[in-house]
């Protein structure tokens, strides 16, 4: 095996994580057309790897057009690899820098996007009290002006939205008992606004999610099981953020009902598979991936990015709905018009 060389460009390998777990142990490179095979994580496949800011992850998907390097053997000509029977041409779940522990602006996420042949961007900053150690009005005016973003930019139809902390085993979630006496500027209003209704009001959807769990400790399954019928009942939640990672016992099938009932979604969520201290999450999120298929409730894609570079990328996803032979008519963000029609018929009209 030839040592990997700087700067060059893959011919034709893709690295992932293992299929055994998404999260990466060593590098995989599978050719196209060619049964896959384990390589060690320092090595390469070929004098043609490419180094990349995937490769953290174990998931790069390289330019295999781009020319080999001299130095490298040409490659014998190989079949084309089978492409995936679904596509996902919408992220419904990324961060920007006002997530505080993201680091790129709305213009770089959407140019991102736009990068990765994405038709449709849902921006959904954290609503949560990791955010602010005192709650004001002022901190929280970036939710009360999502109304200036353009609805097409660079191409792509971008979306209003948040990640909403739950934060109690009752369903309520983060604002809920937050009220301000005085606008941004400092006059008074005329009586108490509600925070979680003014952040709500401007987004088309919310993705509700557990970061902090320390509220579940000692909980029943049924406890928990509740916490999530609950938080269905909001009618601007539409997606259940990573539930597969957060190490909560709930009755899957009981949720998944509610699910569809409400006809409302379960995020697959791409951080959730790649990050390497998340491993112990893969086995849950992907039971919770198989009984969706099986009871024909449907689910978003969210890449979960916290910097740009990640945004729109969805090769875990992807290996994780091949695996369980997930329904392409079940994947709501197969494109903009599926995507944004959800919405609509769940949660309402989008504003201009």
């Amino acid at each position: 095996m030839a040592s990997r060389t700087s700067g060059n460009t893959c011919g034709g390998c893709i690295f992932f994580g293992e299929r055994t777990g998404i999260v990466r142990t060593r590098n995989v490179c599978e050719r196209p057309g060619e049964k896959m095979r384990a390589v060690e994580k320092d090595s390469a496949a070929c004098d043609a790897y490419q180094a990349s800011p995937r490769t953290s992850f174990g998931l790069v998907r390289p330019n295999a057009a781009a020319p080999a390097p001299a130095t490298a053997q040409a490659a014998a000509p190989v079949a084309p690899r089978p492409v995936s029977g679904r596509q996902i041409l919408c992220d419904t779940h990324c961060h920007t820098l006002f997530s505080r522990h993201a680091y790129s602006t709305l213009e770089e996420d959407v140019r991102a996007a736009a990068a990765q042949g994405m038709e449709l961007l849902g921006v959904t900053d954290h609503y949560s009290r990791m955010l602010f150690a005192q709650q004001t009005v002022q901190d929280w005016q970036y939710f009360l002006n999502l109304w200036a973003w353009p609805r097409r930019w660079h191409g792509v139809r971008l979306l209003r939205g948040c990640e909403a902390d739950i934060i109690d085993l009752d369903g309520d979630i983060f604002g809920h008992d937050i009220f301000f006496e005085k606008g941004i500027n400092g006059s008074a209003y005329r009586r108490p606004h509600n925070l979680k209704k003014m952040a709500f009001e401007q987004c088309d959807y919310v993705i509700a999610s557990v970061h902090n769990k320390d509220f579940t400790e000692g909980a029943s399954r049924e406890q928990v099981t509740r916490m999530y019928l609950r938080v269905l009942e909001d009618p601007k939640v539409l997606i259940l953020g990573h539930i597969g990672r957060t190490g909560l016992d709930f009755d899957i099938d009981t949720v998944l009902g509610a699910v569809k009932e409400h006809s409302k979604l379960i995020e697959v969520n791409e951080s959730s598979l790649i990050a390497q201290k998340r491993a112990g999450s893969y086995k849950r999120c992907r039971q919770i991936v198989e009984r969706c298929a099986e009871l024909g409730v449907s689910i978003s894609f969210g890449s979960d990015a916290h910097v740009s570079s990640l945004v729109g990328h969805h090769e875990a996803a992807d290996a994780l709905l091949d695996e369980v032979h997930f329904p392409q008519e079940l994947v709501a963000c197969r494109d903009a018009d599926t995507f944004a029609g959800v919405v609509e018929s769940v949660i309402g009209p989008m504003a201009e």
